[in-house]
């Protein structure tokens, strides 16, 4: 039946005669979306539109029947209505618009989508270095904030920032900055001891280097690290929880290990004459790791583990600086987040996580292969309940008052993996079972080679079927005897035969310290592998080929007709010109090179290097390469704290056992120097040119 608004509508566009005798008036033509009812142009009577047909007039007061049948004009138009599950007859039936409604949010989802994407990239830039700049980022993270105006001969404004428990006091000229002040008011002295050193990071953030515009001086940097700072800020309570506290207990703790296992490292007679500099990365990479507050121009706590070359220790000063500014190092940032796992115990303000003695004397019948740490249980940290009138009253509840008015923080402790590290799915789930939480967005499954080695987007890639990655490289090495480096032609290949699944680990919440020195040992032996892997089979920018020996060449001069019979001649000489009269020319001039050597031929040949790579259940890779008269069958295993094991090896034996210096080789040596090297193709030549 129609509706009177539909009535109404129907009604538009007639005259007052076409409206008396609309029982007799001629329809419209009967298109796919022209109704006479729902037409927005109102009836037409042209002799050419019209289609005289009983279904087209059949109308009762004007309108049509609702049991009247739409006559559509092509077949198209037809399978429209059909698609929308739309009937014949005029009372349409709109249960197929529901798909529409499905489309319709299908692509506002991918709107929203794309939108989301936008300002992940837009917020990646934080603007320029400028007091509209800082206050948008203070407010940004919730801050409040305010501008001071000094009235002087040298005017300038000066921006502070306050929070719960942090001030910042920012001081313009210009819109240049000119200093920063960095305090924690309500914080004890294990926090304000670090407020100065952070205050002067935060300055070079902000400040302009030699010769540098305002125009080009961008707040990332700054933004980053005040962003760290302003979530303890955020998540902290008062009275009752200061989160800069809570971390720097954690660093207070961590340090008092490291400097006991300093201390137990020079004791060491197996260790003696070693410099400070060897020591220092041997604690670093083998026991609890170095913690550092605003260490290498990042402020707050982390917790370095792992560095490159750490078995190669600099020579001069100058060396050293330069080796700790660009070596790539693994840290652990250490912060605070929002209790997301109930499971997982909160956040506890402490700085007595280990014992002052640090060791513990080991029970009787306990067989342990070094010292236990005697690690410690801080009481938990409680906040005031809330006001008294948001609290239930009642029989019991009354008794119980002092326990209500008392809560744990719904804050924990965070690790932040700087860089981001790729592990086996065994040991995602062995992080899982020590009590740690971790947060993993990227749902879809991967493998371990794809992680590290990412296969093009787009491509067709099996999980299931094996891989091979293939590398041709350029090595620098020492020959024996001699000073200069040598060039190398390299042709890598890496095999994957059977399947191996991974993760990245970017972050995880924890309760205590003791859980991330526990992992510290598996993070390492992921982190070498990578990097053995990195610079083995990564494609680098450098020398393509190996540098020629110096040619011969005459000193005869040419002519450009010579110039062109040469190239003609060449081209001849590949089969892509026919000249005859070109072919009675020769050359005027012709490379002389001296033959070559059969060892010099041999030693230009690119050397083969093939690696087999498996993973479960720990990291092995068999190396294959030449060697003498044999070929080189190497089987490695690389175990806790980056440790090389040689589980098989053919190098080795009677005849190159002792030395030219007459000193024992080992089977130990091969994995040390593999150690030392980092670098497969450089460890090969190692063994070709030394142990040969």
């Amino acid at each position: 039946m129609a509706t009177p608004m539909k009535h109404a509508l129907s009604q538009q566009g007639k005259t007052p005669s076409q409206i008396q005798h609309g029982a007799a008036a001629t329809p419209p033509v009967s298109t796919p979306f022209s109704v006479p009812h729902l037409s927005p142009h109102g009836a037409r009577s042209s002799p050419q539109q019209v289609k005289k047909s009983p279904a087209t007039t059949t109308t009762m007061g004007g309108h049509p029947s609702s049991s009247a049948a739409v006559n559509f004009d092509s077949p198209s138009a037809a399978a429209a209505f059909g698609a929308l599950h739309i009937s014949g007859g005029l009372d349409m039936g709109l249960q197929g618009l529901n798909g529409l409604g499905t489309l319709t949010r299908s692509a506002e989802d991918e709107r929203a989508k794309k939108l989301e994407e936008v300002i992940a990239i837009l917020s990646g830039n934080q603007g320029l270095v400028s007091e509209a700049g800082l206050e948008r980022l203070a407010k940004r993270l919730g801050l409040d904030c305010m501008f001071e105006t000094s009235m002087g001969l040298d005017p300038t404004r000066t921006l502070i920032v306050a929070g719960v428990a942090l001030e910042l006091l920012v001081v313009f000229s210009n819109d240049i900055v000119q200093s920063v002040s960095l305090a924690f008011p309500e914080s004890a002295d294990i926090v304000v001891k670090h407020a100065a050193e952070a205050g002067s990071i935060l300055l070079r953030d902000l400040q302009l280097e030699p010769g540098q515009s305002p125009l080009t001086k961008k707040l990332d940097s700054f933004a980053a690290n005040f962003e760290r700072l302003a979530i303890l800020d955020k998540l902290s309570v008062s009275p009752g929880l200061n989160l800069y506290e809570a971390v720097a207990g954690i660093y207070e703790s961590l340090n008092r290990l490291h400097q006991w296992e300093l201390q137990k490292a020079r004791e060491d007679l197996a260790l003696t004459g070693k410099s400070d500099e060897y020591l220092h990365s041997l604690v670093m990479c083998t026991r609890s790791g170095h913690p550092a507050m605003n260490a290498r121009d990042r402020v707050g706590l982390s917790l370095d583990y792992w560095k490159e070359r750490r078995l190669q220790m600099s020579k001069t000063p100058q060396m050293a600086a330069y080796i700790a500014k660009t070596e790539k190092t693994w840290s652990i940032l250490i912060g605070c987040s929002p209790l997301g796992d109930v499971a997982l115990g909160p956040v506890r303000v402490s700085d007595k996580w280990i014992a002052v003695d640090i060791e513990k004397t080991p029970l009787p019948g306990d067989i342990h292969s070094g010292p236990i740490l005697d690690w410690l249980e801080p009481p938990n940290t409680l906040l005031p309940g809330p006001p008294q009138d948001q609290q239930k009253s009642g029989p019991g509840v009354d008794a119980m008052h002092g326990v209500l008015r008392q809560r744990l923080p719904e804050v924990a402790f965070h690790a932040i993996f700087d860089p981001p590290i790729h592990i086996s799915l065994g040991l995602w789930d062995r992080i899982r079972q020590v009590g740690c939480s971790l947060s993993s967005t990227d749902l879809q499954l991967k493998s371990y080679d794809n992680l590290v080695f990412p296969v093009q987007p787009g491509s067709n890639y099996d999980l299931s079927e094996p891989r091979t990655i293939t590398c041709k490289r350029m090595v620098e090495f020492t020959p024996p005897g001699e000073i200069q480096w040598s060039l190398k032609a390299h042709n890598n290949t890496l095999y994957i035969y059977k399947p191996i699944y991974g993760k990245t680990l970017t972050d995880l919440s924890f309760s205590h310290p003791q859980q991330l020195v526990n992992l510290l040992p598996y993070l390492r032996q992921y982190a070498f592998l990578s990097t053995l892997l990195e610079n083995s089979f990564k494609e680098r920018p450098g020398p393509s080929t190996v540098p020629k020996k110096p040619t011969m060449t005459s000193n005869k001069t040419t002519t450009r007709r010579d110039d062109f019979v040469t190239f003609i001649n060449r081209t001849d000489s590949s089969g892509s010109s026919n000249s005859p009269a070109v072919k009675k020319e020769q050359p005027q001039q012709q490379e002389i090179e001296p033959a070559a050597t059969e060892a010099e031929q041999q030693d230009q040949q690119p050397l083969k290097i093939d690696v087999t790579l498996t993973v479960h259940p720990v990291p092995r890779l068999q190396v294959v390469f030449p060697f003498r008269d044999i070929t080189a069958n190497v089987l490695l295993e690389i175990r806790e704290n980056g440790q090389v094991h040689v589980e098989a090896q053919n190098v080795l034996d009677e005849s190159n056992m002792v030395a030219p210096s007459g000193r024992q080789r080992r089977v130990e040596d091969i994995g040390k120097v593999l150690e030392t090297m980092e670098n497969i193709g450089k460890w090969c030549e190692f063994i070709r040119t030394r142990w040969a």
